[in-house]
């Protein structure tokens, strides 16, 4: 029996930038749009840079897409921990450290 790729199970969003765009929850919407207009205003579009934005953009939206409530909590979450409501917890290096770098 032959493995299943990840892939199939990703929510399907065609790879185009009106699709992804339109897949993005609200909360990130701004930021893909700053960044597209950032890329496609400089004197020469870079096109190596345009498919890297639209190849992370797309997985972001295909993330999101496989749970709203999760990618929302994760959001939230971080605005805690960057708005001092919230410890972000104990620093990975401090946590090897104490493991003596044993995971």
């Amino acid at each position: 029996m032959a493995a299943q790729p990840h892939a199939a199970s990703e929510p399907a969003i065609e790879r185009t930038f009106a699709a992804v765009r339109a897949a993005l929850p609200p909360v990130n919407a701004a930021a893909f749009d700053a960044e597209l207009i950032r890329i496609t205003h400089a004197p020469v579009v870079n096109l190596a840079a345009l498919d890297d934005f639209l190849t992370s953009w797309w997985r972001i939206a295909t993330r999101a897409a496989q749970n709203r409530e999760d990618w929302q909590r994760m959001h939230d979450e971080a605005e805690q921990i960057r708005s001092g409501q919230r410890s972000s917890g104990t620093p990975l290096a401090e946590i090897l450290a104490q493991r003596e770098g044993q995971i």
